[in-house]
C-alpha cells in the first residue's frame, strides 16, 4: 500500500511539474538568478571588507609623492593645473590633475584617491563595489556599462553628443580613479589611462 501511495505521489508531482506554464518556469529561473547574484554580491562584499581592513593599517602616499607621479604633459595635452590634499582634513591622500590640448580642444581631468588609512579604506570599499557591479544602460544620450580593459574592471560612461568619456575604477585594490576625457572616445580614454602609468604610482606605495 505504501509503495502504491509513493508511486501515485511521484506521478502527481511529475504531472504538476509538467503542467507548469512557461511563465512560471521563467519566474523560477529569474528567482534563481537573483539568489545567485545576491550570493555573489555578499561574497564580494566580504572580500572587499577584508581588503579594507588591510588598507587601514597602511600609510597613505604623501602630497610630494602624488605630485611626482602626475605628468606635466600627456598625449599632446599640457597640464593646466593640479590639487593635492583636497581631502586632507579627513586624512585622505588625493590628487586632481587637469590637462588640455590647444590644438584640438581635448581636455582631461583625473582624480586619484589613496585608499590607505582609516577613512580612505572605508570610502574605497564603497567605490570598489560600485565599479565592480556588472551593469549596462544605453539611450540616445549615453552608453554606460561595466568593462574590463587589459585586466582592469571599470564603470565606463560615454556621452554621445558631447563626445565625453567617464571612467571609474579601483587600481590595484588601493587607488580610486576617476577620469573625465572630453572630445575622446572610450578606447582613446583607455589609451590615456595607460599613459598615466598607474603602475609607477602603485610602486611608490610599496
Amino acid at each position: 500500500m505504501k509503495s502504491i501511495t509513493k508511486m501515485f505521489t511521484v506521478v502527481l508531482l511529475t504531472s504538476i511539474f509538467i503542467s507548469c506554464s512557461e511563465e512560471s518556469r521563467e519566474k523560477v529561473s529569474e528567482a534563481s538568478e537573483t539568489i545567485s547574484n545576491v550570493t555573489k554580491m555578499a561574497s564580494k562584499a566580504e572580500e572587499a571588507k577584508e581588503k579594507s581592513d588591510e588598507l587601514k593599517t597602511l600609510t597613505p602616499l604623501t602630497n610630494d609623492q602624488l605630485k611626482q607621479w602626475l605628468p606635466e604633459s600627456l598625449s599632446g595635452m599640457d597640464r593646466t593645473g593640479f590639487k593635492v590634499g583636497k581631502a586632507g582634513y579627513m586624512n585622505i591622500s588625493s590628487i586632481e590633475g587637469t590637462f588640455k590640448s590647444e590644438a584640438d580642444d581635448r581636455e582631461l581631468k583625473v582624480e586619484v584617491m589613496d585608499g590607505a588609512g582609516e577613512v580612505g579604506s572605508s570610502l574605497l570599499m564603497g567605490m570598489n563595489m560600485v565599479a565592480n557591479m556588472d551593469r549596462e544602460e544605453e539611450d540616445e544620450r549615453k552608453h554606460l556599462k561595466t568593462v574590463t580593459v587589459d585586466g582592469q574592471k571599470a564603470l565606463q560612461t560615454y556621452y554621445k553628443k558631447r563626445d565625453v568619456t567617464h571612467l571609474q575604477f579601483v587600481y590595484n585594490d588601493r587607488f580610486s580613479v576617476m577620469v573625465k576625457a572630453s572630445k575622446t572616445k572610450p578606447d582613446q580614454a583607455w589609451d590615456l589611462v595607460d599613459k598615466l602609468d598607474f603602475e609607477s604610482l602603485s610602486d611608490m606605495a610599496e
